[in-house]
């Protein structure tokens, strides 16, 4: 099996301070109309602008660029919400697109509020997910509450109000899996406080250091409901994983349909300790992706393990962004992400970004392993090759990455330029 990599510089970073992302994707299930997004950055976990354009003809040329920024943020009083649209899936059933979005209500604002949870373990920002619909073509979105316990809807006018704020509180996964059938499987990162609840069990015999801002696993089977326009949602048993073996819980889960019909969801955890969330992880555990699986349609999932490859061998990764594609080309499902040697702890390090194939059984190919992009001569220590998108050439079935270099240059984390790569399977 070959696969050949090749990258470009896309776009520069506009200055020292700014980092300019850029994400493609088309805009109708058929034919090549794309649109990309620009976002600038200068702090972690925020945008300070955002813009769209399209094309016509693939990517080739595009329009102009207009300002989008506040399609997706607001200002309430002293609190800042953004709305996060999440990765798009077509539904050739249902001749729509669908995806998980995020609404995040940072309560006092954004710098308050990550202080606040960085700093002392405390919740003082808010994610709840959203069931949303876009159909072919068109802008406007169906956006639905997903709702895995019993709780009130958002209240522009009451977003403080404790039985939305405390209730079905979930990080969105990064992808919605679109089946034969036209029916859909996504994992959410559920409150830990929830899962363990609904479970029945104590929290403070599992994750008793922050479970304020900790995630379990919760993966959502929908079924399209032609009639409301959205998905009829069923939840599985949650899966957990104790803060002696990953300090933050499930970040991130994907999840993905195998041709056996066996659901594998794949998250990154944490090895770091921090005395700001009282962490019990010891020193010297490794740091992994994790891994759990159903064959019960989604109902229920094994406990998460590390994830390792079709030798046994268990790799290591930081924690980290990763994606799983089923390439056009030829169906097979392919994992990205970062896999480092035994010293990976907390978030680095997040080089090298390799591809792998995921095999019958859910465990990566070790021989179809690749380098996609590695830590060069000049790069910083703190280069960061995971933050990216992914979308598939519908001509030519090769996979683009848009890449942002963060902290490629020493002493300048968002000076960081955007990179495409192609990788043909």
């Amino acid at each position: 099996m070959t696969i050949n990599i090749s990258k470009e510089l896309y776009v520069a970073a506009p200055d020292k301070y700014t980092s300019e992302s850029r994400t493609q994707a088309y805009v109708n299930g058929t034919g090549l109309k794309r649109v990309e997004h620009k976002a600038l950055t200068g702090e972690s976990d925020w945008h300070t602008a955002g813009f769209e354009r399209y094309s016509l003809d693939n990517g080739k040329t595009w329009g102009p660029w207009r300002d989008v920024y506040k399609k997706t943020y607001e200002k309430i009083g002293e609190h800042e919400v953004n709305i996060y649209y999440g990765t798009e899936s077509y539904n050739q059933i249902h001749s729509h697109f669908v995806s998980v979005g995020m609404r995040r209500i940072f309560y006092g604002g954004h710098k308050k509020a990550y202080e606040e949870s960085w700093g002392k373990g405390k919740a003082s920002y808010v994610d709840h997910t959203l069931m949303v619909v876009r159909k072919d073509g068109k802008d406007e979105r169906s956006m639905e509450l997903i709702k895995y316990e019993d709780g009130e809807d958002f209240d522009a006018n009451e977003i403080d109000k404790a039985g939305y704020r405390d209730k079905n509180k979930a990080y969105l996964g990064n992808a919605v899996d679109v089946m034969e059938n036209g029916d859909i499987i996504f994992p959410v990162s559920a409150d830990i406080r929830a899962c363990a609840r609904i479970l029945g069990l104590e929290i403070k015999d599992l994750f008793p250091s922050c479970p304020d801002i900790m995630h379990g696993l919760i993966v959502v089977n929908g079924r399209f409901n032609p009639t409301r326009g959205n998905y009829d949602l069923k939840f599985s048993k949650p899966a957990l994983i104790s803060d002696l073996k990953s300090s933050r819980g499930v970040q991130e889960p994907e999840a993905v349909v195998l041709p056996s019909g066996r659901i594998l969801v794949v998250f990154r955890g944490s090895n770091v300790q921090s005395e700001n969330w009282n962490t019990r992880i010891e020193p010297g555990t490794p740091s992994h992706k994790w891994y759990c699986y159903s064959d019960d349609g989604g109902m229920t999932f094994t406990d998460p393990m590390p994830w390792h490859f079709d030798d046994c061998e268990v790799f290591y990764s930081s924690s980290s962004y990763h994606r799983f594609v089923r390439s056009e080309k030829n169906q097979e499902i392919y994992w990205i992400g970062n896999i480092s040697d035994h010293t990976a702890y907390g978030n680095y390090p997040r080089h090298p970004l390799v591809i792998c194939r995921v095999d019958a059984r859910g465990l990566l190919e070790k021989k179809s392993l690749a380098i996609i992009d590695k830590r060069e001569e000049g790069d910083s220590e703190e280069l960061q090759l995971s933050n990216f998108c992914v979308l598939q050439d519908r001509q030519t079935g090769i996979i683009e990455i848009f890449l942002n270099k963060l902290g490629q240059r020493e002493g300048y984390t968002w000076w960081a330029d955007c990179y495409r790569y192609f990788v043909e399977v």
